[in-house]
């Protein structure tokens, strides 16, 4: 597939088709493009992607649906919970048309998917239900877990009475889909309300739960509201009574992908209000969206010392909503007479990096892919990047590469293609418009960026690049995150003809 590219050979659609993670037949799903197929690439051209990006899956297979040339059905293992991944990524080598060139690369949201994150991308305790006589307890997560439970542990599981007091699972009886079921010694009749700790579970994708709770209050204290102050690197949590409290460390935050941040230091303004300051996410406190309190976290100051119960709430966050963790391309301006070429994103990006020119590509409307010259500048949350000025003239979109920059918690990018308008490249004003609109989130693959090397790892002819999924820059995430990781792996492309990843 080396022809180049047919600039209208789109992505249109990508949807889920069948799951049933109870049989032995693959899963499967249709990508749907703009122009007939007539060939289909490597099966590992097609990938899907979660909120959190570090964790994905490669198709095992990929052929043209039988009687309609436009669409891709592609297949992957069984047992893969399609369904909780929230985009589809389409590599430059997907599919070719008759004419032997092949398909932009692009990132589009999954139909039938997780869609937009609310919260935290962490499971989350939705619902218990007891049973009185058997003495256990069904907890009903928000997501399916792990075919083994999730490797669910029943002293993370348990149960407050009335008067506060707490009482742990004892062993694990059955886990299917979303739910487990925990065996309990005595008491349940007496239980009011139902919590599942943090680590208590890991989902499909290999994202552990967030701490939960559900049910009634108990007489002790509980938690009743949280809300961020000082650009939300301090919270306030305020309980149904006045408390007192010693560790910060049991008063945590979590980003929408489900990272902990634990307190450092508290005050207490009130005498129900407990103050915690987080001074590591000064430069990405907008972006935690759950708020949680440990059991043991606060105390009744009434004289008993009766605990909290464990507790969490939403706090927004402005990632809710969306589709992946990292930067997504929302926009691209070109400007021919300086050959410059300015990229929008949905978030702040990290001006404190170097970024790699040769992630960032121009597509002229003949298909031909061109490096970018240099990064200009990072402002807020657009990147300005040069090109000669014939380039720029013949460009029709441009594209950039996994992890080409990141935010500031250190999240990149998935690969993306956006078509240029032209017009001021100029610097947008700090106070930039919602930039909330996902429809066309181009590609990328699994993401989270904590490299200072960024983790490119591109050839440095930056000859016949046709390639752009590469995923060894990521090897530096946790690998107890996902058991999915180890199928991104960039040997899928070396049956091409390219001079190394891009």
């Amino acid at each position: 597939m080396n022809g180049g590219i047919d600039t209208g050979m789109t992505v249109e659609s990508v949807e889920v088709v069948s799951q049933d993670l109870d049989d032995n037949a693959p899963e499967q799903v249709e990508y749907r493009f703009a122009k007939p197929v007539s060939d289909v690439g490597d099966p590992s051209s097609f990938q899907l992607s979660g909120f959190a990006t570090n964790a994905s899956v490669k198709a095992q297979s990929a052929q043209i649906k039988e009687g309609d040339t436009n669409t891709v059905l592609t297949e992957y293992a069984p047992g893969t919970d399609v369904e909780a991944f929230t985009v589809a990524i389409t590599d430059s080598q997907a599919v070719q048309n008759e004419s032997g060139r092949t398909n932009l690369p692009n990132t589009n949201e999954l139909q039938g998917g997780e869609g937009g994150v609310s919260g935290t991308d962490a499971p989350r305790l939705e619902s218990a239900q007891s049973n009185d006589t058997l003495d256990q307890v069904t907890y009903t997560f928000d997501r399916n877990l792990k075919e083994d439970g999730g490797g669910a542990d029943a002293s993370k599981f348990g149960l407050y009475t009335r008067d506060g007091r707490a009482i742990d699972g004892q062993s694990i009886v059955t886990s299917n889909d979303n739910t487990v079921t925990v065996q309990f010694d005595s008491q349940v009749e007496d239980g009011v309300r139902q919590f599942a700790e943090s680590d208590a579970v890991s989902d499909t994708r290999g994202v552990m739960n967030a701490p939960t709770s559900t049910g009634e209050d108990t007489t002790g204290p509980n938690l009743a509201s949280t809300s961020g102050l000082v650009g939300k690197t301090q919270f306030d949590y305020k309980f149904d009574e006045p408390v007192t409290a010693e560790d910060a460390k049991k008063f945590t935050v979590y980003t929408a992908d489900g990272k902990a941040i634990q307190g450092n230091s508290m005050v207490q303004p009130s005498p129900d209000t407990i103050r915690v300051a987080y001074p590591d996410i000064q430069d990405y406190g907008d972006q935690i969206s759950l708020a949680a309190v440990d059991e043991g976290a606060a105390q009744s100051s009434d004289g008993s010392a009766t605990p909290n119960a464990l507790g969490d709430q939403s706090v927004g966050g402005d990632r809710s909503g969306s589709l992946t963790s990292g930067p997504d391309l929302t926009g691209a301006s070109v400007d021919s007479d300086t050959g410059q070429v300015r990229l929008d994103f949905d978030e702040t990006i990290d001006d404190g990096k170097d970024y790699d020119p040769a992630g960032f590509q121009l597509v002229t409307s003949a298909g031909d892919r061109i490096d970018a010259r240099d990064v200009v500048e990072v402002d807020e949350s657009s990147v300005l990047v040069s090109f000669n000025r014939a380039s720029a003239e013949a460009a029709d979109s441009v594209t950039i590469k996994n992890n080409a920059v990141q935010d500031e918690q250190g999240n990149g990018n998935l690969l993306s293609n956006r078509g240029l308008g032209g017009g001021d490249t100029t610097a947008p004003a700090p106070d930039q418009s919602d930039q909330s609109d996902q429809g066309g989130l181009e590609e990328r693959a699994p993401a989270t960026q904590q490299s200072d090397e960024q983790d490119l790892n591109r050839d440095n002819d930056r000859t016949d690049q046709n390639n752009d999924l590469d995923d060894d820059r990521n090897n530096n995430r946790d690998d107890d995150r996902t058991d999915q990781n180890d199928n991104q792996n960039d040997n899928q492309h070396n049956d091409r003809d390219d001079n190394g990843p891009n």
